[in-house]
């Protein structure tokens, strides 16, 4: 039996897309079109992959996106919020203390 081959990259950044946190489909693509706008495709050394998820449990802190392998949890995103991740943290590898409640030890 053949394994599957994924493209490599060096994030994978899980936005929640629930009901209760108002189904976030154009702040999904908006990250999508901004990680896509810096380059960190596949083939580039801090390549993102971008997913979305149904309920991270945390509503009321909403929009949410959780960030491997640091396990960061961003929460109250909007496109300035996403912006700020894109650039600081996938780009120049510092998490966002203002935007982020909990990060895996």
């Amino acid at each position: 039996m053949n394994k599957p081959v994924l493209a490599p990259y060096k994030r994978h950044a899980i936005m929640c897309c629930g009901k209760s946190c108002g189904e976030n489909l154009p702040l999904l693509n908006y990250l999508k079109k901004r990680v896509a706008e810096a380059g960190l495709i596949m083939g580039d050394p801090d390549a993102v992959r971008v997913n979305r998820a149904g309920c991270l449990g945390v509503c009321c802190e909403g929009p949410i996106m959780v960030v491997h392998p640091e396990g960061v949890w961003y929460c109250h995103l909007d496109e300035a919020g996403i912006d700020r991740i894109v650039n600081e943290h996938f780009r120049g590898g510092k998490v966002v203390e203002s935007l982020a409640f909990h990060q895996a030890e």
